[in-house]
């Protein structure tokens, strides 16, 4: 009996040493940070606040590039692109999902690669909005597709993997601000810092992935009854499931992904198209029709 009441101690002693060694060993958990703790963070970035202030005044903003004395990379873009989608969360926005760009066969800018961007809830509009010019600098029209997922996408991501999380898509229409002042001197850097300059995008009725040919889609654009552009679903990287597979993969570079309730609009299907005041109908055939109308 005494032997075993001295095996039992032994035993407790054991496994009391063994948590301990255990609960030291775990990883630290760091705290989510809030909307206000990411813009305090925000602020350490050079010119995050001067090209902030510029766009909310709907006012020519500088370069994000010409706050960087050595000259900006990739990473620093994207940090720039974080910092500024903070402050604006920080001001009571909310990230509804993300945008691709420069997707398009030819890459200007010097893009190496197609750019990502984030979606804020204050940019979405619905089907007919009227839209007064006042809201952009130089307003351009690009007709997509966006994808509304119901769940999570981990990296890797097959195409059929995709096609099982997205519930619904619908046409789309994405309106950016080339809001930056220096265009002779714009880089794809600078684009990617300014979240790909966007502005508004409009979206159409969602309908089934599964009852559309995204990649088949034509579209057909015009202001007053004239044609001011078309576009073509394959023209996006050459097939739209491998444009949202790139961004899956570019998110994880960064420690992200998307997550159920985002959407994601795919790219443009047409070149830039500077739009001006005027009724804008946007024509995807089977698919859907967007209107909307920029005011004077």
């Amino acid at each position: 009996m005494k032997r075993f009441r001295n095996f039992s101690l032994l035993t407790i002693a054991s496994i009391l040493f063994l948590s301990l060694i255990l609960s030291a060993c775990q990883p630290l958990v760091a705290p989510t940070s809030t909307p206000a703790e990411e813009a305090e963070a925000a602020a350490t970035i050079p010119g995050v606040d001067e090209y902030l202030t510029a766009y909310e005044a709907v006012e020519p903003a500088p370069l994000p590039g010409q706050f960087d004395e050595d000259g900006m990379t990739y990473d620093e873009a994207y940090d720039f692109q974080e910092a500024l989608v903070a402050q604006l969360e920080a001001e009571g926005a909310q990230r509804v999902g993300y945008k691709l760009g420069l997707t398009g066969p030819k890459r200007p800018f010097g893009a190496d690669e197609p750019l990502y961007g984030r979606m804020l809830d204050f940019m979405v509009l619905e089907n007919g909005a009227q839209v007064p010019a006042s809201d952009f600098v130089k307003p351009l029209g690009e007709w997509e597709i966006a994808y509304f997922f119901d769940k999570d996408v981990s990296y890797p991501a097959t195409v059929e993997e995709l096609q099982d999380a997205v519930g619904q898509i619908a046409p789309a229409v994405e309106l950016p601000d080339l809001v930056l002042a220096d265009m002779k001197s714009l880089t794809w850097l600078d684009l990617i810092a300014s979240d790909i300059a966007p502005r508004r995008v409009i979206i159409g009725d969602k309908v089934s992935d599964e009852d559309v040919d995204e990649n088949a889609v034509t579209v057909v654009a015009t202001m007053d009854g004239e044609v001011v552009g078309e576009g073509v679903g394959s023209a996006v990287m050459g097939d739209q499931w491998e444009a949202l597979r790139f961004l899956v993969e570019k998110l994880n570079e960064r420690g992200e992904q998307i997550h159920a309730g985002d959407f994601v609009i795919s790219g443009a299907m047409n070149p830039l198209t500077p739009l001006g005041p005027g009724s804008y109908t946007v024509d995807y055939g089977p698919f859907g029709v967007i209107t909307f109308e920029i005011g004077e």
